[in-house]
């Protein structure tokens, strides 16, 4: 199997991808606008921090969100995070670390991301490994 390419999602959805710096908010690093049915991100971030960005964004514009809530956010982040880590190689770091940032690193996700999937192992959303 392939890794999730939230790049090519976003092509096959026909989901404009534009890099601007003059988001809403200055701690943002992307966000999905309904109104112009396109993802804005950032320029120039970190190549991990842009794929989580965008995987979180496509669940946005999949849903019709229009503003921000708590209850989205949280969707929007479970959603990419099973889409970006797959548990078999979540299974093959296990034996070499339990560092989540490391793993994280190695996964090629935000800490944040590999936050929200840990949790939802802890769960029983997510079968352990495999």
């Amino acid at each position: 199997a392939i890794d999730y390419d939230p790049w090519v999602h976003a092509e096959l959805l026909d989901l404009p991808i534009i890099f601007r710096d003059d988001l809403p908010d200055p701690d943002m690093v992307a966000c999905y606008s309904n109104e112009h049915e396109a993802v804005f991100v950032r320029s120039n971030l970190h190549a991990d921090v842009e794929r989580c960005a965008i995987a979180h964004e496509i669940v946005h514009f999949e849903h019709g969100d229009v503003g921000n809530n708590d209850i989205q956010e949280e969707r929007a982040d479970r959603i990419a995070a099973r889409r970006l880590i797959r548990p078999s190689r979540l299974e093959r770091l296990a034996a070499s670390t339990e560092d989540p940032a490391v793993v994280a690193l190695e996964l090629h996700v935000t800490e944040k991301i590999m936050r929200v999937f840990m949790r939802m192992i802890r769960q029983g959303r997510i079968r352990r490994y495999g």
